[in-house]
């Protein structure tokens, strides 16, 4: 009795510590998570004096001409591999799905854009490089223009890592990392992201990713944002009301001095030579646009275009016959169903013939025998 009880005492002790390290496991787990990043570093700004709005964790700062600032921003090494990191200023412009980005220049600014922050702004160590969980405070040093500006200048502190040269070599794909932190100038503090003056500049047709495309070149000409809007794109031939294609998009976001090359996919249909219209409705909860284009498709340009796009129908050398030979055997099948059915009913309408002609003879008999019998009982 008592080599049970203890036996049972043991059984209960490994259960309860069982069931201590069930619950501390995943505590340390998600603590572990918490503190790792795939990044390899973390940033943080630091809000200075001349922050507007104190609770924003990006930099929105009121600015002064030919005064400069310094905005400092903290960057902290997650991992005990040395980390190289590069920083670099980003002007705000409009991609082709409709949103803000903020990335190294890959085209010309738009003409409206005088002083973008790529100008204004200089970082005083643009690559630090960090130890094990060290941390530094990156400067960067903003001297607005010596006239005033009117609205916001919009763009990113990016912190990206660098990559290493051999193992760049052997690699595919990219895989750099990026930080980005958004800054905001201003003199009045005033709204910034109610853009009244839109404009369609243009219509133009073109391949885009291999696809046949009627971009809306839409123009935000002024320093401020233009937010939540939904455009909405048709094409027709011109004179005509049939639309031949159609494109819409909601919550779309343009940044300051920008254009958005809003694209009206053709998708597989060959497109035809000739005069076409292209008419855009946009809107937002302050203000309402409509606009129309007309432009001009050459045979030329048509033939290229529809020789060019990866999205086309094309059928191959062979197809013709196969089709053709797909319809005899289909012909030739009918054929012969239509024959079997008539010979069918043929045989099922003689084989009742006969049927009935021996119930025939048979009711014939049995009256003969039913009339001799009676002859025969008298």
């Amino acid at each position: 009795m008592i080599v049970q009880l203890n036996k049972i005492k043991k059984c209960v002790k490994y259960v309860f510590i069982t069931f201590i390290l069930c619950i501390i496991s995943p505590i340390h787990s998600i603590a572990a998570n918490k503190e790792a990043d795939p990044l390899g570093f973390v940033v943080q700004a630091i809000r200075p004096d001349t922050q507007i709005e104190t609770n924003k964790s990006y930099f929105f700062i009121e600015t002064q001409p030919d005064e400069t600032q310094t905005l400092k921003v903290k960057v902290k090494s997650t991992q005990k591999d040395p980390i190289k990191i590069q920083a670099f200023i980003a002007n705000g412009t409009t991609g082709s799905t409709g949103n803000i980005e903020y990335d190294e220049s890959t085209k010309d600014l738009d003409k409206s854009l005088k002083h973008p922050l790529t100008e204004m702004v200089k970082i005083n160590e643009p690559e630090i490089t960090l130890e094990n969980f060290e941390e530094k405070v990156v400067e960067l040093s903003v001297t607005p223009p010596k006239e005033s500006y009117e609205g916001i200048k919009l763009g990113a502190v990016v912190f990206q890592t660098v990559e290493d040269k051999e193992q760049t070599k052997t690699q595919t794909i990219s895989s750099k990392y990026q930080y980005k932190i958004g800054l905001i100038t201003t003199e009045t503090g005033e709204e910034y992201e109610n853009a009244k003056n839109l404009e369609l500049a243009s219509a133009k047709l073109g391949l885009k990713l291999g696809r046949k495309q009627v971009a809306a070149v839409i123009h935000n000409p002024e320093s401020k944002i233009a937010d939540n809007l939904k455009i909405e794109a048709t094409v027709t031939k011109k004179g005509s009301d049939t639309v031949l294609k159609k494109q819409t998009v909601e919550n779309a976001r343009m940044a300051p001095n920008s254009t958005y090359e809003f694209s009206v996919d053709w998708g597989v249909d060959v497109i035809e030579s000739g005069d076409y219209t292209l008419k855009v409705h946009a809107q937002n909860d302050e203000e309402d646009w409509k606009w129309q284009k007309d432009f001009s498709v050459s045979a030329e340009k048509a033939k290229k275009m529809n020789e060019e796009t990866v999205f086309k129908v094309e059928s191959p050398d062979w197809l013709p016959y196969v089709v053709i030979l797909a319809i005899g055997s289909l012909v030739l099948v009918i054929v012969i169903l239509t024959a079997r059915n008539k010979r069918w009913k043929k045989m099922v309408y003689e084989r009742a013939k006969r049927r009935k002609s021996k119930q025939a003879k048979r009711k014939k008999s049995e009256q003969k025998k039913v009339k001799k019998n009676k002859q025969m009982k008298e």
